[in-house]
């Protein structure tokens, strides 16, 4: 059971940071498009904040998932062996 945690835990970390990572590349791409398409002064200050906003979650979605999986993975393989079911207990 222990194994089939960390491994959910595992992929789940690992699609949300390439999710995220994807999402940041395309997002920054489709502005910088769109501003130098434009050339609108407007267009930068306007947006500008809403993409600050949208880079920083996730750059904090990409990062902060797999931190927590990871520690979350750290609990599950200690307390598997504290209970004798993990590969880590065998003798």
């Amino acid at each position: 059971m222990a194994d089939a945690v960390v491994s959910f835990l595992s992929a789940l970390s690992s699609k949300v940071f390439w999710f995220a990572a994807i999402c940041f590349v395309l997002l920054n791409g489709a502005a910088l498009g769109a501003f130098v398409l434009t050339r609108s002064r407007r267009l930068v200050d306007e947006w500008t904040p809403k993409l600050l906003a949208a880079d920083a979650l996730l750059l904090g979605t990409g990062l902060g998932v797999p931190l927590v999986a990871g520690l979350a993975k750290l609990g599950v393989k200690a307390v598997a062996s504290m209970l004798g079911a993990g590969p880590s207990a065998a003798p």
